[in-house]
């Protein structure tokens, strides 16, 4: 894999594996303690009890948003004279954070009726 894509990957998978990694350590350690002070914890299953109806819509709308900006980025890169990863990377921002501000409407439109 080469070009923009692969920065685009490298930037975004790498703080997203940090990130990931820290927080279930996090969780280890909060449950750990937990468990060790011998307190109950039924406050984990009602974290976990909440309902998360659009969860799949979010992330479904999310991917399409990214696919369009990638292929939007192809398009301004071939069609200006804008460098590859800026093109690309403008583009796959631009359109997932569109995605999302799309899910928040459909969701707010969904919680009104």
């Amino acid at each position: 894999m080469e070009g923009p894509l692969a920065i685009i990957f490298i930037f975004g998978g790498i703080p997203a594996i940090i990130i990931a990694l820290a927080y279930f350590r996090t969780r280890r350690i909060e449950r750990t303690a937990l468990i060790a002070a011998g307190k109950d914890a039924s406050i984990f299953e009602q974290l976990n009890s909440k309902p998360k109806h659009y969860l799949s819509l979010k992330y479904g709308i999310f991917m399409v948003g990214l696919a369009i900006g990638v292929l939007m980025g192809s398009v301004l890169q071939n069609y200006t004279m804008m460098n590859d990863a800026a093109s690309y990377f403008s583009m796959v921002l631009l359109f997932g954070g569109l995605a999302l501000v799309l899910f928040y409407m459909i969701q707010k439109k969904l919680n009104d009726e």
